[in-house]
């Protein structure tokens, strides 16, 4: 009588291990989508910053010899941001380069110009989350991914 008093007491446990499944799955589910999600933004800025580190510091430079005859430093600099993000995998034509003041983030910063020398410059790169997200972004929530860092314009003249 024992035995089957106990047997009746595990049919009225059965199919819970399924009800607590199907109220976790979901739960576990949206976390590891979450982690996987956060993981590739951190990576995707990780390589938007190293990109205007390198530009930066390209930009501190002495640029006389690897900037082409008629071509700027800004535009030189702002076509290997592009060819170096491109190269892993980033559509070049979504990415926003600027070059600007550290002091006025919005204006312009001609790298070439006297007047500029020893100045501080920003390098500022941004690209619109939709273009590294996992799943479609509904049009309220594509933010930039954006990152900028500052250097100083290093070319200067010799004063004789």
């Amino acid at each position: 009588m024992n035995l089957f008093h106990r047997r009746n007491a595990n049919n009225h446990r059965r199919g819970t291990a399924t009800v607590e499944f199907a109220v976790i799955a979901p739960i576990f589910l949206t976390m590891i989508l979450g982690m996987l999600e956060a993981s590739r933004l951190f990576d995707t800025y990780g390589q938007l910053a190293q990109a205007a580190r390198d530009g930066a510091r390209l930009g501190a430079m002495d640029r006389s010899d690897w900037v082409a005859n008629g071509q700027s430093s800004n535009d030189k600099i702002i076509a290997d941001i592009r060819g170096s993000l491109q190269a892993n995998g980033f559509d070049p034509t979504k990415l926003n380069i600027h070059i600007e003041p550290a002091n006025q983030p919005g204006g312009t910063f001609n790298l070439d110009d006297p007047k500029n020398d020893l100045g501080l410059f920003q390098v500022r790169i941004s690209l619109p989350y939709s273009e590294v997200a996992a799943m479609p972004v509904p049009d309220g929530m594509n933010y930039d991914l954006s990152t900028a860092v500052i250097f100083r314009n290093t070319r200067s003249g010799i004063a004789q």
